[in-house]
């Protein structure tokens, strides 16, 4: 999780550099830009304060050995939350993503309709 974070922000990084270069990148988008980098490092505490002693072995001063052995939830969770919670991350992360693309691919195909359409070539 700590190396997917940094992956996470690197990218980040590099999204709102190109981002501002190509376009006017408004200040809320900024804001939104920002939430959404803590969300996974939200995510990390979480696991690090239920799992401190692992946390420490990570860093070689804890008491016990680090354990990277995956291991099944003694409770499972319900099948009710299961399905509720792959049902919202569709709507509010693949969805959105899917329409940006979509749009992002349309604004594509008329530049490229208009640019030949006047004689230029695009790059």
């Amino acid at each position: 999780m700590i190396v997917a974070f940094f992956a996470h922000e690197a990218t980040a990084l590099w999204d709102v550099s190109y981002a501002v270069s190509a376009r006017n990148v408004t200040p809320l988008e900024q804001h939104v830009h920002s939430f959404l980098e803590l969300v996974p490092l939200m995510a990390i505490l979480l696991v690090v304060s239920r799992h401190w002693q692992q946390f420490q072995a990570l860093l070689g001063i804890g008491s016990e050995p680090a354990s990277f052995e995956l291991t099944a939830k003694t409770q499972p969770l319900p099948v009710a939350y299961i399905v509720t919670l792959f049902a919202l991350i569709l709507v509010f992360e693949l969805l959105p993503y899917l329409e940006e693309l979509w749009h992002g691919l349309r604004t594509r195909r008329r530049g490229f309709a208009s640019a030949s359409a006047s004689g230029r070539t695009s790059p």
